[in-house]
């Protein structure tokens, strides 16, 4: 493949995030040509994937492998809802497609299993969404790799965000759930990203996790006992020793976006990680206070992410987050649930 190659995009679905889609319309080495899904999905989720193409300015057509045969993509960029990650997953590398997928990849690791298989199988190259390609993580990987802090034997990672889910657990306001919520907790939603951070900056395999999870903040969560705050730590390869914490802590929590920043022990040195930064601070009269005063700037991860995603599609290597590292996680998410639940170490499968 050329190294300035266009690759053609289908979107399969939209019935979650349009960052994904928009953000590969933007990129130079990608061309959005269509979204499409199946004819007997319901009748909200055609009205997001119309208003898609519509911003898109690509055709919408529900039917899934007409779509692929008429279009011609050789990208499949996959949002739909969680429970059909993989199966469009592997319906688009069995029809020979690369495959950029939201996150979190599956509910179960069975099915990642038949993602990485058909992906293997077709030989494709498959990207799971993440944010390893923030400079200070890249940065970061570059040093660790150089050895500047010799071997590392432990990773703490903070990853706390105030994006509102909802009501407040001590108020006394009432909600409408959206239809399209997910209802699982933030550790399947979001805990790709710091596991992601730890699997790229370490290079190791999880082996057993201890977790204590609670729903601390908001109303939806505790109503369907899924965890909004969580703690877990992690037994790896090479005696390595993770942390980590996440919560979705909402806006009274933090007056910031959020804390996320990771630490690393080695045998020479430490290494501290402020993933979010540069950022500029505003303050001024007036300032509502649901503003928040922080603004991150220079980051542009998900055109770096994609840039990276189009030099493995070129070069046949392998991509920042693959089919085997989206399994991995899911692995790790699963244990650490069950851990959760149950108060016990378990083991990671």
């Amino acid at each position: 493949m050329s190294p300035s190659e266009v690759y053609r995009v289908l979107v399969l679905s939209g019935a979650k995030h349009d960052y994904m889609p928009l953000g590969l319309a933007r990129h130079a080495r990608f061309e959005v040509v269509g979204v499409a899904d199946d004819d007997g999905v319901p009748d909200w989720l055609h009205t997001r994937n119309q208003g898609l193409a519509e911003r898109l300015g690509v055709p919408y057509l529900r039917d899934v492998e007409k779509a692929i045969r008429e279009l011609q993509p050789q990208v499949a960029c996959v949002t739909p809802q969680v429970a059909r990650h993989a199966e469009l997953s592997v319906r688009a590398a069995e029809a020979g497609l690369h495959v950029v997928q939201d996150k979190p990849m599956a509910s179960r690791v069975e099915d990642c299993d038949r993602v990485v298989q058909a992906v293997e199988q077709a030989d494709v190259r498959f990207l799971m969404w993440n944010r390893n390609s923030y400079p200070a993580i890249e940065q970061a990987r570059r040093l660790l790799v150089a050895g500047n802090i010799g071997r590392p034997f432990a990773i703490h990672a903070d990853f706390y965000f105030s994006k509102d889910a909802g009501v407040l657990l001590d108020t006394e306001d009432e909600e409408d759930v959206p239809e399209n919520w997910m209802a699982d907790g933030e550790l399947t939603v979001e805990g790709i990203y710091p596991l992601a951070y730890i699997r790229h900056l370490i290079r190791a395999d999880v082996r057993r996790v201890f977790a204590r999870t609670t729903a601390h903040f908001f109303k939806r969560h505790a109503a369907r006992d899924v965890e909004d705050l969580a703690s877990v730590t992690l037994e790896m390869d090479d005696g390595i020793l993770g942390t980590l914490s996440i919560g979705r802590i909402g806006r009274p929590s933090h007056p910031n976006l959020g804390e996320i920043k990771l630490h690393i022990l080695g045998s020479d040195g430490a290494l501290v990680i402020s993933e979010a930064r540069p950022e500029i601070s505003i303050y001024r009269r007036g300032q509502p206070p649901e503003e928040f005063r922080q603004r991150r700037v220079g980051q542009d991860y998900e055109s770096r992410l994609f840039g990276h995603f189009a030099a493995a599609i070129d070069s046949g290597g392998p991509t920042m987050l693959t089919a085997q590292d989206g399994r991995a996680i899911c692995a790790t998410v699963t244990a650490a649930v069950e851990s959760g639940r149950s108060g016990r170490p378990v083991d990671v499968i």
